[in-house]
């Protein structure tokens, strides 16, 4: 797969990295001690965590492109804060 730019609208500034597998570690590390909300947890860790990536290497193999919304905090003043991953050619 070519290069990847992934980045967390309020929390990581977009970031190009040479391949999906450098960029999840990052993004899990940014992401998770984060106050997300518990029912989104799990999804997150199974797409971006330490055995996570194949939804986001499908997605990004058919569409170039895979996103999805972190809502961190508790009801009702969580935030919202767009995750998103694009592959990158030069």
């Amino acid at each position: 797969m070519s290069s990847v730019r992934a980045g967390i609208s309020g929390i990581m500034l977009p970031t190009l990295f040479p391949s999906l597998d450098h960029a999840l570690p990052v993004l899990w590390e940014r992401v998770r001690d984060l106050p997300v909300r518990e029912a989104h947890r799990d999804f997150i860790r199974l797409c971006i965590g330490p055995t996570g990536g194949a939804a986001v290497a499908n997605g990004l193999t058919r569409s170039g492109r895979w996103s999805t919304t972190l809502y961190l905090g508790e009801t009702p003043r969580w935030t919202a804060h767009p995750l998103t991953i694009t592959t990158h050619r030069p």
